[in-house]
Order: structure tokens, then C-alpha cells, then sequence
């Protein structure tokens, strides 16, 4: 379950000299500024505005933003533009980047791992292929000679590619008895065409 909504922080309070409009009681009002953001699982994620409120002090009076007279408004206008976002209201999109960074910085890494492994296969190899019915399968290099890999497929498939584990620990019974030979430019297209996702070499 995803939590999420948005918050208000308090960015700045201020006394004002001007009488209350309520009970006309001069330098008794205070003026409030909020930051309102939005938040995933209570992340500061990006800001969506401000917003303020003001109180009398004698007469306990409170005015929405909406509500104040022209004169209020006008100095909730004045308080708020001096207030500046607070830089942590990004921060979820800042996670976010190096999220995004981060993964596609490990993809290039994996990438480039598997067109090393591609280029020379060795005996105990497991490809991880996504087939082209969109199911996820195993193939095992048992044997390798010249340019040309000899490989067995394994008898299960799965609709998820987090479903690869279990196929794994199915153990050496998993492969079909029959070898299939492919050469190395074959499995290098493989590769390059994204059907071949991943490497794993003991």
C-alpha cells in the first residue's frame, strides 16, 4: 500500500502593526506562512504552494487566506514572497535521480559484464532468456568447442523474471538431456536483441 498526500510546514510568523478587523485591536495579529508539499510515505517529494492564516491574540479571531480583508492580504503577499522553498521538499525527486542514476549505471555495467561472458561461453554458463512468448527460461552451456557452445534448456519456464531463482534451484534435473549447439555469433545476437537478459558464470 502506497501512502501518500501532502503536508504543511511552517515557513515563517509575524506580528503586523494594523488593527484586527474583528475587534479593531491594533498590533495584536500574527500572520502565518506554510509551504505545503506532497509526500510518499511521508517523503518530501515536490512543493505545491503556499498558503497562510492569520490570528488576533485578544480576540482569537482566525482569517483563511481566502477570508482576509485587503489590507491582511496584502501583507500575507509581502511575508510570503520573502520566504523561500525549503531545499527538502525536493528530496524525494533528488531519490528519485539517483535512483534512475544508479540503475542505469548498473544496467551499462551488466551490459557490458555479459558481452565479455558472450564472447568466450564457458561449461557451467546459465543463460537467463526471455522467450519470444514473453516467458522467462534457463539454457546451461554443457559443452563448449571452437566458436560453437553446446547447450541444454531447461524443461521449465516462468511468466516472471523473478521467477528465474526458482528455476535455478531446480538443480541439474531441470535441463532437458537433448544438447542444442549454437554458435557464438548466434548467442552474441542473442544478446544484442535482448533475449539473452543475463549471465550468471560460477
Amino acid at each position: 500500500m502506497i501512502i501518500y498526500g501532502t503536508r504543511s510546514k511552517q515557513l515563517a510568523k509575524e506580528m503586523i502593526t494594523q488593527k484586527c478587523a474583528s475587534c479593531g485591536t491594533q498590533n495584536s495579529t500574527d500572520l502565518y506562512v506554510f509551504q505545503k508539499y506532497a509526500h510518499v510515505f511521508w517523503i518530501p517529494f515536490f512543493p505545491i504552494g503556499k498558503t497562510g492564516i492569520s490570528q488576533c491574540n485578544r480576540c482569537k479571531q482566525v482569517w483563511q487566506l481566502k477570508e482576509m480583508p485587503p489590507q491582511l492580504s496584502a501583507s500575507y503577499e509581502q511575508l510570503r514572497s520573502q520566504e523561500k522553498t525549503p531545499v527538502w521538499m525536493f528530496s524525494g525527486l533528488a531519490l528519485v535521480a539517483v535512483l534512475v542514476t544508479a540503475g542505469m549505471i548498473s544496467s551499462k555495467q551488466k551490459d557490458e559484464r555479459n558481452a565479455v561472458l558472450i564472447a568466450a561461453p564457458h561449461q557451467g554458463d546459465v543463460f537467463e532468456v526471455r522467450t519470444k512468448n514473453n516467458q522467462y527460461t534457463l539454457y546451461k552451456v554443457y559443452e563448449v568447442k571452437g566458436d560453437s557452445a553446446f547447450l541444454q534448456l531447461s524443461t521449465f519456464e516462468t511468466n516472471r523474471i523473478s521467477g528465474l531463482s526458482d528455476l535455478k534451484r531446480k538443480g541439474e534435473g531441470a535441463y532437458t538431456e537433448e544438447i542444442f549447439s549454437f554458435s557464438n555469433a548466434e548467442l552474441k545476437e542473442m544478446v544484442q536483441k535482448g533475449e539473452i537478459i543475463d549471465i550468471q558464470r560460477q
